[in-house]
């Protein structure tokens, strides 16, 4: 379990930086001799911070690795990665997923040097069988070829299938959690859906966490 206190508005400030630094620190560090490659950033339900962390984890893993780093805005319902980044897209993950264009071509660099975005594009009709496995996991697999981590934003686990589909085929999910606003019947909902579809490890991400005593106070604790 992670905890992190921030909003969008904040993401390249410096507190903000360490927060992720540290989060992307001890996923390393829980991976093992095997490493991370890849990871899924979701959450149960809209509105509870998924996409900020996916940005922020990004920006953490550009900063630290030598080789670029790959953001996927995997939400085809509610896409919010290329508009934070000031970013426009002429092909994105879903013609990739559909085999109409190259991943070079759906990739957009970011003036942030060494963090690469690929916006949604243009859900297809079939996406769903495209994501089946091993199908993602296998554009996964190429895509690690070229950049140390690869982060996918997913939609809302209660809400929508694909990212109990990204789950199975990453290396890790985190699942962001609104902390104090969240209910644990919602979670465990989440979860569950998660490990009926094979996710191999999934870990919870408090965000917006409130400490009961000042966070001046708390960090000398």
């Amino acid at each position: 379990m992670y905890d992190a206190d921030f909003d969008i508005g904040k993401l390249y400030s410096p507190d903000a930086q360490q927060i992720f630094a540290n989060i992307y620190d001890n996923l390393l560090l829980t991976a093992g001799e095997t490493g991370i490659k890849s990871v899924l950033v979701c959450a149960a339900d809209p509105g509870e911070g998924a996409t900020t962390v996916a940005l922020g984890l990004g920006l953490a893993a550009a900063a630290k690795q030598s080789r670029p780093i790959l953001l996927i805005d995997g939400n085809f319902y509610d896409p919010c990665i290329c508009q934070a980044l000031r970013l426009s897209d002429l092909y994105g993950f879903g013609e990739m997923v559909s085999g109409r264009v190259e991943s070079h071509q759906a990739v957009i660099q970011k003036s942030t040097p060494g963090l690469h975005a690929m916006g949604p594009g243009i859900m297809p009709p079939n996406h769903v069988a495209d994501l089946e496995p091993p199908k993602f996991r296998s554009l996964i697999k190429r895509l690690t070829e070229d950049y140390a981590l690869v982060i996918v934003d997913g939609p809302p686990v209660n809400m929508h299938p694909e990212s109990v589909l990204y789950s199975s085929q990453v290396d890790q999910a985190l699942l962001v959690v609104y902390s104090g606003v969240t209910r644990v019947p919602v979670i465990s909902k989440a979860i569950s859906k998660l490990m009926a579809g094979n996710c191999k490890k999934v870990d919870i991400l408090l965000n917006r966490r409130i400490f009961p005593i000042p966070g001046w106070i708390y960090n000398r604790l």
